[in-house]
């Protein structure tokens, strides 16, 4: 084996830690071993072959190896690229976007608000502040605003029954109404009396004359 093909070979050596660093990032220790392998391999020709050989192989090494990371940099962008765009996650939308139908709301704290905390809107937990008051676990709160993403709550007075609480925040709905009782119950009208005539106490009067 002569001394071209073994400086090619620790060349060749050199370039494949360097894609190796590129894949798979490892702080600059693979590009250390890269430039040792392709020292060697310079080092090499200039010590078995002729300075001409030399210097063509260290102007190789100094137009190829950005021209080949160059490449590889742009090749492993695309192939982030795809995969981001592949990637179910990526299409999910902002944080923000299920936030904006809170508003009006009814929910209830699952840890101190101080003044923001964890509230949960049915059975979903959504980070959100006070207006500055302070809060414990399990109060009864609404949704008053949701300001770039922030949800804004505030306290409500909780009802004498839990039930009675609307989580849509469209208020109570409408009482039942009550059925009417049965003719038997219900009050009878008063008899309307017969006018009184002043004629009678006239006629009384005679009578007892």
């Amino acid at each position: 084996m002569d001394y071209l093909t073994v400086a090619l070979i620790l060349i060749g050596l050199g370039a494949l830690l360097l894609v190796a660093e590129i894949l798979v990032p490892t702080g600059g220790v693979l590009v250390v071993g890269a430039l040792l392998f392709f020292a060697l391999g310079v080092g090499t020709i200039l010590y078995y072959g002729s300075t001409l050989e030399g210097v063509v192989a260290i102007a190789g090494l100094a137009v190829g190896l950005p021209a080949a990371g160059f490449a590889a940099t742009a090749a492993w962008r695309r192939m982030s690229l795809d995969t981001a765009l592949d990637d179910p996650v990526g299409q999910q939308p902002a944080p923000g976007a299920e936030t904006t139908g809170l508003k009006g709301r009814t929910g209830k704290t699952v840890s101190p608000l101080r003044p923001s905390g964890s509230v949960e809107f049915d059975g979903k937990r959504v980070d959100a502040m006070t207006e500055g008051m302070m809060l414990d676990a399990g109060v009864w709160v609404r949704c008053v605003e949701v300001r770039r993403g922030q949800v804004i709550v505030r306290r409500m007075e909780e009802p004498a029954d839990v039930a009675d609480i609307d989580p849509t925040g469209t208020g109570a709905p409408p009482a039942e109404p009550k059925a009417a009782p049965p003719p038997s119950e219900r009050p009878r009208a008063a008899e309307p009396k017969a006018p009184r005539d002043d004629f009678d106490d006239f006629d009384i009067g005679l009578d007892k004359t």
